[in-house]
């Protein structure tokens, strides 16, 4: 019994540790919807992401604020960037995968699968002239948005056209990296409006 005792507290030390150890904060940054930053701690779970998509908790000092998408513009820390964008009538808040003349996003959200719940992922992309509506990206479509969106680069549009692929983020992402790229060098670092 005694023994049962001793490696079941063992056992609830370690599992509070480890809870506690997901948690992690980093420095960074919020920008309310009024233009001013707030710059302090944003709580990051190491071993979830979802947490970020939903809200920022920044801790400033001894207090710890809360914003919710609604409530702001972007937040960021490190080279990890979110932005508040409203996705089918709703505020949420979206990871800057690549930015620039085009911005490439992501939005992770929960949905049940059979008795699981698991977290899924939908790709966002848009023009950053602000003129464009922000758009679905998705793999079998993403030629057809390339040649929209990229038309400006001919070059990089005939080769995506060319290759007889299936996009998939990794690729996709690359994709709008390398136009964003092209696109700084022939317009003098010139990003977009948004």
């Amino acid at each position: 019994m005694k023994k049962t005792f001793s490696l079941l507290l063992l056992f609830s030390v370690f599992t509070i540790s480890s809870l506690h150890a997901e948690l992690v904060y980093k420095t960074g940054y919020v920008v309310l919807l009024s233009g001013d930053s707030v710059k302090g701690d944003i709580r990051v779970n190491t071993k979830k992401e979802l947490p970020l998509f939903e809200k920022v908790a920044v801790k400033i000092g001894e207090s710890t604020k809360t914003y919710k998408p609604e409530q702001v513009k972007e937040y960021g820390f490190e080279s990890t960037h979110f932005v508040a964008r409203k996705v089918d009538g709703e505020m949420q808040f979206l990871k800057v995968l690549s930015a620039g003349r085009i911005n490439l996003y992501e939005l992770q959200f929960e949905v049940q699968r059979g008795n699981d719940l698991v977290v899924d992922s939908e790709y966002y992309i848009e023009k950053n002239d602000g003129t464009s509506e922000m758009q679905k990206a998705k793999s079998g479509k993403f030629k057809k948005t390339v040649a929209e969106l990229m038309s400006d680069n001919t070059a990089l549009v005939s080769r995506v056209q060319g290759e007889d692929k299936k996009y998939e983020i990794p690729e996709m992402t690359q994709v709008v990296m390398e136009y964003n790229s092209w696109y700084e060098k022939q317009n003098g670092g010139l990003q977009g409006s948004r």
